[in-house]
């Protein structure tokens, strides 16, 4: 399948980063909600449910239909490990043994992963020595907004890091594979992967959790609802757009911005006070982006 050419990041594309950030930013108060009554694998594939369903609804509304049988099911099968099941059981497990704040540290390595991932394998997504830079300092503001002090007893707790790290690298991954299944519609793309993913998690949710025995309460299923639609599906799906408009790189500069909507929420909603790292942290976060997007003088004379 063909590759789609991408272009340099416009308002509306900024705009689809700001909103894509806010769906998965907010899904950290849903999972909070849910978590004490919910097991994170059944977790996960109610998640999926959802966002499969609120996929298909919008398949049919717009005229789209899935792909036949083939190849291109082996694809999808794999973007749903790569980037649902195996993320989601990692950092379940692994967010177990270290804090909430080290996690979303570790996973804001997304967008480098993705960038040394994308030079590798996409010709049209090459490191530059700006772009380099401007992923590293929005690496320094997710530390900056999560707390460099959720770092103190990070030698204890190595094999979790990892199993986070696994999860950045998975979701990294999958970000780049995204690219290669040619001319799919977003919403196509997102609900062939929801399927894969829901594929896999039925069975490891019957064998961990036992899902029949469990009786969420009605603010945990609500939360669990909204959490596939606005914190899942509808995310999903703009990310998915922004990969075929403006490349893997670019489309994961929304995790940068992850963290600052869980932290905002955090304060709007659980009362929570923002230090002055905060700030200074989203200061970084955008400024990376910018370096990130910016084109050189060459490449823009060119385009």
């Amino acid at each position: 399948m063909s590759v789609p050419e991408i272009r340099h990041m416009g308002p509306r594309d900024a705009l689809l980063v700001v909103l894509t950030a806010c769906g998965f930013g907010s899904s950290f108060l849903f999972i909070k909600i849910v978590v004490p009554e919910v097991p994170p694998v059944t977790l996960a594939l109610i998640r999926s449910l959802v966002a499969l369903a609120t996929l298909m609804l919008v398949l049919r509304l717009g005229g789209e239909r899935l792909p036949r049988a083939g190849a291109v099911w082996i694809q999808l099968g794999a973007l749903g490990a790569a980037s649902q099941v195996i993320p989601m059981i990692l950092l379940s497990w692994g967010q177990q043994h270290i804090a909430s704040g080290l996690a979303g540290i570790i996973l804001g390595s997304v967008p480098v992963l993705t960038m040394v991932l994308a030079h590798v394998f996409m010709h049209d997504e090459r490191i530059s020595p700006r772009s380099l830079l401007g992923a590293l300092t929005g690496l320094c503001g997710v530390v900056a907004v999560i707390g460099i002090g959720a770092l103190g007893n990070a030698e204890h707790h190595l094999l979790a890091e990892l199993a986070v790290f696994g999860a950045a690298a998975g979701i990294a991954i999958a970000n780049v594979m995204a690219r290669h299944t040619g001319q799919l519609p977003p919403v196509v793309l997102a609900a062939g992967i929801q399927i894969g993913a829901v594929v896999m998690l039925i069975p490891l949710s019957l064998i961990n959790d036992a899902p029949w025995t469990l009786r969420p309460s009605a603010q945990a299923f609500g939360a669990l609802v909204v959490l596939g639609v606005f914190g899942s599906a509808i995310p999903g799906l703009l990310f998915y757009r922004l990969l075929r408009r403006v490349g893997a790189t670019r489309a994961s500069l929304a995790a940068y911005l992850v963290p600052v909507v869980a932290v905002a929420l955090g304060a709007l909603v659980l009362d929570e006070r923002l230090a002055w790292s905060a700030f200074a942290g989203m200061v970084l976060i955008l400024t990376g982006a910018l370096l990130v997007n910016r084109r050189t003088g060459a490449a823009a004379a060119g385009s």
